[in-house]
């Protein structure tokens, strides 16, 4: 099996792939550790998903935020805290870390596995073929251009996925994109344990965040569909948002912007038609389109449709049928874990949540009813589904 692509969902897949007795080859273009660009959220299904790799330790001993709940703002001003405590599972809380050490951690734990070689600074420039088939990849380390064969190829190599442009056709995959804008500040004050989602009415439809990383630093961003602003007034909103959202400002009074920090990126969200699989190659997080269609979470869909490719693989190998199985078995396993339907009601889901009459009445109405913010945080948590929106 080869995997392209180190982070999260190309750990997973590796990882899982590893645990099940099978031989994997990890490649990736980057020198690790290596930033990513990203909310940094880690919700309590992913931290299940870390449970389950056996990872969960290595990330607890580098102390990461603990996440209680989170506040939700309305554009009139109106907050609501929603608690983690009701969630079903073994984890009633998340954690927020930055992606350049959580990362780091999946990183060093698949080269402690057996059966996993890992390439760092080895870019994939292509797939391979012997006829129709799909043999492997061919790859440049440094002045040296080399080709690894597998039976399976795994594309996890992000929004801008190579193995994703190459077996399907322009514009044969969707991309259904949220932008995102983010940047560290120091010396911020009065963080808690929970993390705060403040929809702002001077940047709807965009809406704004704080994700505390530690006891006086945190993760704050904009986020927007690609589709209501272009990408150069991403910085616009971010300025607007952290001068007008009184939330903010008297957290960030005495605050200073890390340097280099504010840097924007693209999230490829859940689209429900396209297939993530062709002959025998798969696609896992964001090279397959998986990020929350609301919040545009990246980290638990990209461990679990990991760990749902590793599934696919082991079962159709045990069961015969060739590749076709094995893609059929991957459909369904994803679409299932994160209940696809829900994809179908994106763009009307997308448009309520970012209009204000719409988000003033449900955070009022969730000030009001306890049981209405229990359901916004299982709604945020995966636990509950997005169409209870629409109820």
């Amino acid at each position: 099996m080869i995997i392209v692509g180190a982070g999260p969902a190309g750990c997973s897949a590796a990882s899982f792939l590893a645990l099940k007795g099978h031989q994997v080859l990890l490649v990736d273009k980057a020198k690790f550790p290596r930033d990513k660009v990203c909310g940094d959220g880690i919700s309590p299904l992913a931290l299940e998903a870390l449970d389950r790799l056996g990872v969960i330790q290595e990330i607890i001993n580098r102390n990461p935020w603990r996440v209680d709940g989170v506040k939700l703002s309305s554009p009139s001003g109106q907050i609501v805290t929603a608690n983690f405590s009701h969630l079903r599972g073994p984890y009633k809380h998340g954690w927020v870390m930055p992606r350049k050490e959580f990362d780091f951690i999946l990183f060093e734990h698949v080269q402690r596995l057996a059966n996993i070689q890992v390439l760092e600074n080895a870019e994939v420039k292509d797939l391979y073929y012997e006829g129709d088939s799909i043999k492997g990849i061919k790859v440049q380390r440094g002045n040296s251009a080399e080709e690894f064969a597998g039976d399976i190829i795994i594309g996890a190599d992000g929004v801008h996925s190579l193995i994703a442009r190459r077996i399907f056709p322009a514009n044969g995959i969707s991309k259904n994109f949220s932008l995102g804008i983010r940047a560290y500040f120091h010396n911020v004050e009065g963080l808690k344990h929970y993390i705060e989602i403040h929809c702002e009415k001077a940047i709807l439809p965009a809406y704004g965040w704080l994700f505390p990383i530690g006891e006086n630093a945190a993760n704050v961003g904009v986020g927007i569909s690609a589709q209501c602003h272009p990408r150069r007034q991403l910085k616009q909103l971010f300025n607007v948002f952290i001068n007008k959202n009184g939330f903010l400002r008297e957290k960030l009074r005495e605050a200073q912007l890390a340097e280099n920090t504010l840097q924007g990126w693209p999230i490829p969200l859940g689209t429900f038609f396209p297939k993530r699989n062709h002959k025998n190659v798969l696609l896992i997080g964001d090279a397959g389109n998986f990020a929350d269609i609301l919040t545009g979470e990246g980290i638990y869909f990209a461990l679990k449709s990991g760990e749902c490719a590793a599934e696919a693989i082991h079962r159709g190998f045990n069961m015969g049928g060739g590749f076709a199985r094995i893609g059929e078995i991957y459909e369904r396993l994803w679409r299932k874990a994160f209940n696809s339907k829900e994809y179908l009601f994106r763009s009307l889901l997308q448009r309520l949540v970012t209009k204000e009459s719409f988000i003033n009445f449900n955070i009022r109405r969730a000030t009001k009813k306890p049981n209405m913010a229990q359901t916004l945080a299982s709604i945020l948590c995966h636990q509950k589904s997005k169409i209870r929106l629409l109820l």
